[in-house]
């Protein structure tokens, strides 16, 4: 006989239990489901002003938020919950806030029954990077521009002394002025420059540079080697550089300075006829005429320092002509050349190895910001006190010309006078201390020359900012840190700070939250000039 034993058997839910088990399963994995931020950029800060806070959102879970209302602040943790169409931000130590999650572009929207909380992507605006204009080399392509900016009587305009053939500076030089005694021939002639522009350059009110070239006020060419080589250098910075030609010869005879005088005198109408010029185009160039840099080397300089310094009532009485030497008068400064009336400002010099006959041409009232280059062995041109190519015989020049006070002496003066006036000296060098002996360009000079430059043109094209009015310490609770600047020398700022937030930033304030990371906090500050010139500077902000 088998016994069977008992076995219990299993007891199946009913159907209505399963189902009830399954919808409640699907309500739970509803609620407690990963939450989503499609839209929302992750490291990025989102600002609502409304709510005073900021949150970055580190993954679709988590993230950090500040207060806005305190010039450090701590971040803490947020965690995000997502329940049915309810997105909650549970704040550490805030109020939470819900609403349904609504992305449009750079922002989002927690939208509730009563309320909709706006969070907009923290940004600033861009701030200028290098390279810098008018300081750095923008452009590629330069374009050059011949024109005619008036007509006068004289013996010519251009005779170049680039091709030396190995003579010397003071051979070729003599050689052209006995070549015109054989013409004394003075007609009318067109006076030329030549136009150098940043190609695909859109910026107005550009700074203007003239350039002047040497040749002792008898040879020389607006494209001799080192004024073109400035034009396109200063032009791919951003400048409108004109290297202009002007009348050039003069009758040498013992004892009759006067001829050199009236030599001169013409140079400086032709140079202000074509700053006139320039000034009456300004549209047309896009310059600011009220913004021009005159240099100019060798009788360059010369002509720089006259043109820049002596005024009306300080022309050569040779410049009124002579009946008996049968000199006719040259008229007034911008009396000749051209009849324009453009108004223009000369804001600095260079001078390049030039000199003045008369020192007392440079007054205390002239506060013309000048820059002098000299080399202290010149013998052409002297750096010190003496005649002019002293190297071939001081009697002979003594003939044709004056005693001239180089860069040394012109310093001297300028320091007495209390006026602004930088002299570099090239220690052992001569006349060009930018070519050598074979008259190849020498590159370590040239950029020596061409640093000094554009430092002394940067100074005068930036100022310093004008007074910031903030806090120079902070505390943890004091309210967001703003700064005003004055706007005076600078048309708009830009602001920029690591580990903080920009509330608010016009074109001359801001309103700034740092974050508390332990490093000291700093403002860095960009001002941007009528012309386009722009100037760095960092402001360090204490903790209290």
């Amino acid at each position: 006989m088998m016994l069977s034993g008992n076995r219990t058997a299993t007891p199946r839910p009913a159907p209505h239990v399963l189902f009830l088990i399954i919808v409640w399963a699907l309500i739970w994995h509803s609620s407690c489901k990963t939450p989503s931020t499609p839209g929302i950029a992750h490291d990025t800060w989102y600002i609502s002003e409304e709510m005073g806070i900021a949150v970055k959102f580190e993954s679709a879970l988590r993230g950090q938020y500040i207060t806005l209302n305190k010039a450090i602040a701590t971040p803490q943790p947020f965690r995000v919950r997502q329940s049915r169409n309810v997105t909650r931000f549970r704040l550490s130590g805030h109020a939470n806030l819900q609403g349904r999650l609504q992305v449009y572009h750079d922002q989002f929207y927690l939208v509730g029954a009563n309320q909709r909380i706006s969070f907009r992507q923290y940004y600033t605006r861009s701030f200028p990077r290098a390279p810098f204009r008018y300081h750095d080399a923008l452009f590629s392509r330069v374009t050059k521009e011949e024109v005619v900016y008036g007509h006068a009587p004289g013996f010519y305009s251009s005779r170049s002394i680039e091709k030396r053939e190995n003579k010397s500076y003071n051979q070729v030089l003599f050689e052209v002025a006995e070549g015109i005694t054989s013409n004394l021939l003075r007609r009318s002639i067109p006076l030329q420059m030549d136009i150098y522009q940043p190609e695909g350059d859109l910026q107005n009110n550009r700074p203007l540079m003239v350039l002047l070239h040497a040749g002792a006020f008898i040879a020389g060419d607006k494209g001799d080697e080192l004024v073109s080589k400035l034009a396109q250098d200063y032009a791919r910075r951003g400048f409108v550089v004109a290297s202009v030609n002007y009348r050039l010869g003069y009758i040498f005879l013992p004892g009759r300075y006067s001829n050199l005088e009236r030599a001169m005198y013409s140079a400086m109408q032709d140079v202000r006829a074509a700053l006139r010029y320039l000034s009456h185009h300004h549209n047309r160039y896009r310059i600011d005429p009220h913004f021009v840099v005159l240099a100019g080397h060798s009788a360059g300089g010369i002509l720089t320092l006259k043109t820049t310094f002596m005024d009306e009532s300080e022309i050569w009485p040779s410049a009124r002509g002579s009946v008996l030497r049968l000199q006719p008068d040259l008229g007034c400064l911008d009396c000749a050349v051209n009849d324009l009336h453009g108004p223009f400002t000369i804001r600095g010099a260079v001078n390049m190895w030039g000199a003045l006959d008369d020192l007392s041409v440079i007054k205390p009232h002239n506060r013309v910001p000048l820059l002098s280059i000299h080399g202290d062995q010149d013998y052409v041109v002297p750096y010190g006190s003496d005649f002019p190519f002293a190297n071939v015989s001081a009697r002979a020049s003594a003939f044709f010309s004056r005693r001239l006070h180089g860069s040394a002496s012109i310093l001297q003066h300028t320091q007495q006078l209390g006026l602004e006036h930088t002299l570099y000296t090239f220690e052992g060098w001569g006349h060009e201390p930018h070519f050598d002996h074979d008259h190849e360009l020498i590159p370590e000079n040239y950029k020596i020359i061409d640093d000094l430059i554009l430092s002394f043109v940067n100074h005068l094209l930036i100022p310093p900012f004008g007074p910031i009015t903030g806090p120079q310490a902070i505390g943890r609770q004091d309210p967001p840190a703003e700064f005003w600047i004055a706007q005076e020398n600078f048309k708009e700022y830009f602001f920029q700070c690591d580990h903080c937030i920009i509330l608010r930033q016009t074109p001359n304030s801001t309103r700034v939250v740092w974050l508390d990371t332990g490093q000291q906090p700093q403002l860095r500050i960009a001002g941007v000039g009528e012309h386009g010139q722009v100037k760095l500077d960092t402001l360090t902000v204490n903790i209290r």
